[in-house]
């Protein structure tokens, strides 16, 4: 209020002193005492000014002024004073840094109090609370109302002020023409006005730029946090997703990880632009009906010839727009299609890479990349023909105005009339086109909204059982103490749409005994790991009670499929436990879960990184860190979904004796799902057996045992018999290979750096290189480029044509046979002889016509050449991108999470598709306009040339500090995309486990703190446009300005001045916008680096080697495996991990490959599939040396079945036989031999379904729907059905009951009996039967007989082993032998 006061006292004051100079002959005395009363009042507004606008700043971290730019600050803005936030000149410590060396995530500043996420979504969900019945979009409305009405009051002025500097012009133009004294002075006025006007321009924009901004960023993040807190609450559809994948689903049913990923990089930014863009929808009209007013005052009764073209425009456009709308959605739905299976290849990819099906995979992502595309071409054909109308438009409407103003009224086109009239029709242009622009992204916000609201209706799991829906009284009572249910029913699938559920879950009526131990048993498929996660909330309950409370961290899971973070090993078990690392509870916990041992043999201890899914360790490892991980928490209820399957027998010993009856378990409900109920008998209260989803007998194990009921569960269920031998020890280990060795006590390791397995993302510094450019265009196609350049220039030429050609015919009317001022550059020939105007306008009005034709047609071949060429590009970078991912080794998987990659093919691709093209040519003509409107203001103006100069030094001396910080902050901003989606994918693979843990808040409370930091990047770039933005528009106001003023002094002709002024406001907004756009090309071509950088990565052997290729056939069932002198490394400066292994095995033998943790087993398995390619020796199968032939047609020919089981989305066929190769009855066999038919009938009784509807065409999901039992069981069918000829097994059935697990070893002895086996055993009871053992050791084949052989033999490595274990039949073996 203050300043206003003192800008009114100012304003009063330079009244004054204008009528005291300009009345007549002034007194130079109070002319002096008026210039005082105006300086006093702007010395006290500069004064006010410097004063910070807030009173109290929102946190005491806030950066102050000209502080060194820090993360640990807020941004400045909330300490900047009124000057430097009118300037945005509170960003510019940045360019300090900036200037003198990279920006790092250190020199940015962090998000102020009022953007972090947190607290605005805190806010979200106290208005939710208050108002459950309103939409999302009412909230974002309410929230954002003050920004909105800013935006609104700002735009108008921009709106209506906007028609000062035409008209301007028009007075400017009529003055030139008027030869009397005063029109010189009112020219010079005006030049004046037009200078204001365009200074209120710059400020009005800057400010709207934040407001707009806050505004937009507010929504996105919103949007963000909202889409990221229901993925913690929704309930798994997944089984239900397979069925609906086909082409001809609308993809909306339910969202997998594909879809959200494109609901937040595609929809949440659609619907926050709308907010952004808000005012635009509600202005453009006002702009309209100003402009056909001005127009009308200028042009008289032909204007309406205008309006009259922009119907006809806006009837062309209607079902063009909507058909355009139909095509959009239609684009999004096939790019959540690609989405989904490029999720699906790179989550797989190493059990792809094993089976040889990488290549193929990639096809089918090519084909859905492919149809998305043809959507995206119907959409651009469209887009050319809205472009066109709009673009040609203007002239159109400019031509049939002129043709009534001249040919119907008979008026004259004067140079003022004609320069007006153009300069009204390209303003009125913007609000035409921003009108359907505006419909048009409004119904494209519309349905992303829709999107976005629908995955927000989603089905969520009960209130009970999440701690974000789980009311405050439920939290805090701690009553309940039962658990159990109460005549429950449960089924996987959720609104099934034609069939009724696969399998039924109940009626269960169990009461679980607190504080004790309770085992659930069953065969395979009978509902054991299903009772846990329906107990946890996570099945749909039809019916009854669930008896669980969660709340207070009272609950923890270990599942049968264990899910670990990309966290250190020390991270995992802790799992944000409230007592944080506790030492001595650590070892305990380290001790009873056997871990020991295996932290020594880690580069850095339990301080080793894991990677993704656990990728660096091994099947029992995990198993072991998510039962430490459960028994660390403070958890009274701790539900374990068999963790003894994995390790081997004396490991079971050693956790049921340490983990499950010790200190640990004191006062725990334990609940344990297991096959070996011998073992756990002894410390067990309570047992519940299954069979097919219902309870077939359940009781007190002292019940049971009295009721003489025990002995047949045993008898039915137990995995092995327990026996006690004199080696018997309490160190435990997962492979019983490690027991031959002394052990002795293993300290847990002291924290070390070495055990990162993960890089950080790297981050290009410095200028976007030109190989990156030039990879695009050729990509793009050079001729297209050579030929866009060439338009480009055309274009140009053909505007400037335009102009020099209204000059002369606004002049004709003048001085027809005079035109000496147009001597020096008119345009020579036709012009000179065309009649006057006032005698025949007609030549003219064609001339005109031809220009604009040619025009037309210029800019149609322009843009249709753009689309071509993005098209092209995008097609071509995305299938390189794709090609060479697949083809690289395994190792980039291990150490390259898949958030990194799909960010890869979501937002880089979606700038390339989208956003690239554009910006480039923007640069392109930037440039042109700039070089072209100087040389034509130089040489009509010469001695404007020093002035000129000097002010395109002042715009490039801005632009270097913006170009250097823009761009490290768009590629800070890239690179911490990246773990905000890497987390989510990891997020929705472990949800329950998280809502098991009650630990959804702290994983929110991480997505918030990634998003502030992306946020933060993407704040102060925008903050230092608007400082950019704001120093060219005022430099551009005065570039028009100085042009307008010398053009007076020279005395240029009026046709002369009108092409100079409009060439000054071109070159200002070139100038503008070339800086701008050069930067922002520079920042959209680093996504094409980022591709760039994944077209460098390894690459494998070729896939197939066309003169080597194998026969049919090979290998035989004849053929032998011939291994000699083969050295592993897994990099070139690591030691050797396989040192000169030499051996042969005969056609149809099963081989046994023991040996210690780290001795090389996996790697030999391998090395046979080429995954890791040796460094010397060979590898020849059948004849055929396996290093000289294609990768292809090695993995397709090998098969290897291992403990962890890649499912993909679909059915069960399709999980069996993806390519189609096999028939429906082949399938079947596989499926009885490998005994799933059993297991799926029992499941189908109970739902009445018929084997012939379900079984083949059963929903499988990449998660959920299958036990893992009946996972191992499907992978066990699915290699059977590739009927190979050289099979390596590993753990290929840790997950299955001891009854099956021998009908299974049954059918793999008689399907493989004419192929050659080789098993990585854990156990060594599993291979006693085998024709040969081989025992590896550091990389060396120790001993390499027959089993009985070596158990003969004194002093065997093996017969050590045998004798160290704890295996009864084992240890019977050593002693017969």
């Amino acid at each position: 209020m203050l300043i206003l006061f003192y800008a009114s006292a100012a304003a009063a004051a330079l009244y004054d002193l204008w009528t005291d100079v300009v009345g007549g002959r002034p007194d130079w005395g109070i002319v002096a005492l008026d210039a005082l009363q105006f300086l006093v009042p702007v010395l006290l507004i500069f004064l006010a000014g410097t004063y910070p606008i807030e009173a109290i700043w929102p946190t005491p971290n806030v950066a102050r002024p000209g502080q060194p730019p820090s993360s640990a600050c807020t941004m400045p803005e909330d300490s900047a004073n009124l000057w430097s936030w009118w300037t945005f000149s509170f960003v510019e410590p940045l360019f300090k840094v900036s200037n003198a060396r990279t920006v790092n995530d250190e020199d940015v500043w962090s998000l102020s109090p009022f953007f972090t996420h947190k607290n605005i979504f805190v806010k979200y969900l106290a208005y939710v609370g208050e108002h459950p019945t309103h939409s999302l979009l009412r909230y974002l409305l309410v929230s954002n109302s003050l920004d909105l009405i800013l935006d609104v009051l700002l735009e108008t002025w921009s709106a209506t002020a906007g028609f000062i500097p035409p008209y301007a012009l028009q007075r400017i133009l009529t003055a030139l023409a008027d030869p009397s004294p005063d029109a010189k002075r009112t020219a010079y006025m005006f030049a004046v006005v037009t200078l204001f006007a365009h200074l209120s321009f710059a400020q009005v924009d800057i400010n709207k730029l934040w407001f707009t901004r806050r505004c937009y960023e507010r929504t996105r993040g919103q949007l963000f946090c909202a889409l990221h807190y229901k993925a913690l609450k929704r309930r798994d559809v997944g089984a239900q997703m397979a069925k609906e994948g086909n082409e001809e689903g609308d993809g909306d049913d339910h969202a997998d990880l594909g879809k959200i990923v494109n609901l937040m990089q595609g929809d949440a930014y659609s619907v926050a632009y709308r907010f952004w863009r808000f005012s635009g929808f509600f202005l453009a009209p006002v702009r309209l009906v100003i402009a056909m007013i001005f127009l009308y005052r200028v042009l008289g009764w032909s204007a309406f010839a205008a309006v009259a073209i922009v119907l006809v425009v806006y009837i062309l456009n209607y079902p063009l727009a909507k058909y355009d709308v139909y095509l959009m959605r239609q684009t999004w739905k096939a790019r959540d299609r690609r989405m989904n299976s490029v999720n699906e290849l790179w989550q797989n990819i190493r059990f792809l890479k094993f089976y040889g099906w990488e290549y193929r995979w990639s096809d089918r992502v090519r084909d859905a990349r492919e149809t998305e595309l043809r959507w995206q071409v119907k959409a651009n054909i469209v887009d050319v023909c809205i472009n066109f109308i709009w673009n040609w438009m203007p002239s159109a409407t400019a031509l049939s105005t002129f043709v009534c103003y001249t040919v119907i009224a008979r008026q004259r086109l004067t140079v003022a009339t004609a320069f007006t009239a153009i300069a009204l029709f390209s303003y009125l242009q913007g609000p035409m086109t921003e009108i359907p622009d505006q419909v048009f992204a409004l119904l494209q916000g519309q349905s992303a909204m829709q999107r976005i609201e629908r995955f927000l209706a989603e089905p969520e799991v009960s209130d009970w059982a999440s701690s974000l829906k789980r009311k405050p009284e439920q939290a805090s009572e701690a009553t309940q103490t039962e658990i159990g249910f109460e005549n429950a029913t449960f089924e996987w699938d959720i609104a099934a749409k034609e069939a009724p559920a696969r399998f039924t879950l109940g009626p269960l009526d169990i009461k679980f005994p607190p504080g004790k131990l309770s085992l659930v048993s069953g065969p395979t498929g009978s509902g054991k790991s299903a009772l846990l996660v329906a107990l946890l909330g996570e099945m749909h309950c039809t019916g009854g009670r669930v008896l669980l409370n969660k709340a207070g961290h009272r609950v923890a899971y270990c599942a049968q499929n264990p899910w670990l973070e990309h966290a250190t090993i020390r991270d995992n078990i802790i799992f944000g436990a409230g007592y944080g690392y506790d030492e001595s509870r650590y070892r305990d916990v380290i001790d009873a879960c056997a871990l020991a041992r295996d932290f020594e043999i880690f580069p850095a201890g339990d301080m080793t990184e894991i990677g993704e899914k656990g990728i660096t360790l091994s099947g029992g490892q995990r198993a072991r860190i998510a039962l430490a991980r459960a028994l660390y928490s403070p958890a009274k209820c701790v539900l374990l979904d068999d963790p003894l399957a994995a390790v081997d027998l004396h490991t079971a010993q050693h956790i049921v004796k340490k983990a499950l009856s010790g200190d640990l378990a004191r006062d725990r409900t334990i609940i344990l799902v297991t096959h070996h109920i011998t073992l756990c008998l002894p410390i067990a209260a309570y047992l519940v057996e299954l069979s097919t989803g219902s309870v077939l007998r359940q009781g007190a194990t002292s019940e049971l045992q009295e009721q003489g009921e025990l002995e047949r569960i045993v008898e039915a269920e137990d995995i092995v018999e327990q026996g006690t031998t004199e080696s018997s020890s309490d160190t435990a280990v997962e492979n019983e290979a490690d027991l031959s060795a002394a052990t002795v006590p293993v300290e847990v390791k002291p924290t070390v750096l070495t055990g990162k397995l993960i890089d950080e993302e790297a981050r290009a510094e410095g200028r976007v290189s030109f190989r990156t450019y030039m990879t695009y265009i050729r990509a793009a196609g050079v001729v297209s480029w050579v030929l866009t350049v060439a338009l480009m220039i055309l274009i140009r030429f053909i505007n400037v044509g335009f102009q020099f050609f209204l000059a002369r015919w606004g002049e004709a009317y003048e001085h027809h046979d005079s035109v000496t001022a147009l001597v020096a550059i008119r345009i020579q020939g036709v012009l000179d002889s065309l009649p006057s105007p006032d005698v025949n306008v007609v030549p003219w009005l064609m001339i005109y016509l031809y220009i604009s034709i040619a025009g037309a047609f210029s800019v149609l071949a322009y843009i249709s050449l753009g689309y071509y060429a993005s098209l092209q590009a995008s097609r071509s970078l995305f299938l390189a991108m794709l090609q060479r991912l697949s083809r690289a080794p395994a190792r980039f998987f291990d150490v390259t999470p898949v958030g990194r990659i799909l960010n890869r093919f979501t937002s880089d691709i979606n700038t390339v598709d989208h956003a690239l093209q554009s910006s480039g040519r923007a640069a392109l003509s930037g440039t042109l306009n700039f070089v072209i409107s100087f040389s034509v203001i130089i040489t009509v103006v010469p001695s404007f040339a020093p002035f000129a100069l000097f002010i395109a030094w002042l715009y490039i001396r801005l632009a270097p500090s913006y170009v250097r910080a823009s761009r490290d902050l768009r590629r800070l901003e890239s690179v911490s995309l990246s773990p905000a989606f890497a987390g989510f994918d990891e997020l929705l693979r472990g949800l329950s486990h998280v809502r098991a843990f009650g630990m959804e808040e702290r994983y929110q409370d991480r997505f918030y703190k990634r998003v502030d930091k992306f946020q933060a990047f993407d704040h102060v770039y925008w903050l230092i446009a608007g400082w950019l933005n704001w120093r060219y528009d005022c430099l551009g106001s005065v570039v028009v300005f100085l042009t307008t003023l010398f053009a007076l002094w020279t005395g240029v002709s009026s046709g002369y001045a009108a092409l100079v002024i409009v060439q000054a406001g071109v070159f200002a907004e070139a100038s503008r916008q070339l800086v701008r756009v050069l930067a922002q090309v520079e920042l959209d071509f680093n996504s094409v680096e980022r591709i760039v950088e994944y077209l460098d990565v390894p690459q494998e052997a070729p896939a197939i080697v066309q003169e080597k290729r194998p026969p049919a056939g090979w290998p035989t069932s004849n053929g032998e495996l011939v291994v000699q002198n083969l050295v592993v490394k897994y990099a070139p400066h690591l030691p050797a991990v396989l040192k000169g292994l030499s051996f042969y095995v005969k056609p149809t033998e099963k081989i046994a490959v023991v040996g210690r943790t780290g001795s090389g087993k996996s790697t030999l398995a391998m090395s046979l599939l080429r995954i890791v390619e040796p460094v010397d020796g060979n590898i020849i199968i059948d004849g055929l040396d396996i290093t000289t032939i294609g990768l292809e047609d090695l993995r397709s020919r090998i098969t290897i079945i291992s403990q962890d089981v890649s499912l993909f989305s679909g059915t069960l066929r399709s999980n069996l036989d993806p390519f189609d190769e096999h028939s429906d009855q082949e399938c079947w066999d596989v499926l009885e031999r490998c005994h799933l038919t059993t297991i799926l009938k029992g499941s189908l009784q109970r739902s009445n379904e018929s084997e012939a509807t379900l079984a083949l065409d059963m929903p499988v999901s990449q998660t959920g729907s299958l036990s893992a039992g009946e996972r191992q069981l499907v992978a066990m069918a699915r290699a059977i059905l590739r009927r190979s000829n050289v099979v390596i097994l590993d753990e290929a059935t840790s997950q299955i009951d001891s009854e099956l697990d021998d009908q299974i070893q049954r059918t793999i002895r008689e399907e493989f009996a004419g192929a050659i086996v080789i098993t990585i055993a854990h156990r060594l009871r599993t291979v006693l039967d085998y024709d040969r053992i081989m025992v590896l050791s550091a990389g060396e084949i120790v001993e390499f007989e027959v089993p009985a052989a070596l158990l003969r033999k004194p002093g065997s490595a093996f017969r050590e082993m045998c004798r160290a274990s704890t295996d009864r039949r084992v240890y019977q073996a050593v002693s017969e032998s």
